[in-house]
């Protein structure tokens, strides 16, 4: 598993099947996460307030979101400072961002 804290953005790799846990220091009214591969597997992801605990997400998991090949997904936030939890099963190029 791989974990960074930043404050407003991770740009990064996948593992294939590893999870990446991101912390973002900057509170969020918008989450944006961008499968910035324009071939190979969609990402799974989770993400909420790191006090409460996060879930891991699991590959075509339940009570995931998912990022298709090439798209951007933007979730409106609830002012914390989020964790994000991302997997896929290929190596995915991706970036978490607030604002």
């Amino acid at each position: 598993m791989a974990t960074y804290t930043v404050n407003t953005a991770k740009h990064a790799v996948l593992s294939s099947n590893v999870v990446d846990e991101i912390t973002l220091n900057n509170p969020c009214s918008f989450l944006i996460v961008s499968n910035r591969t324009t071939s190979g597997q969609p990402i799974f992801f989770t993400f909420g307030d790191p006090t409460k605990g996060v879930t891991a997400p699991t590959v075509g998991g339940d009570d995931c979101y998912v990022c298709l090949i090439g798209m951007t997904i933007t979730i409106p936030g609830d002012g914390t400072s989020p964790l994000v939890k991302l997997i896929s099963s290929g190596a995915q190029a991706y970036s978490v961002m607030v604002v």
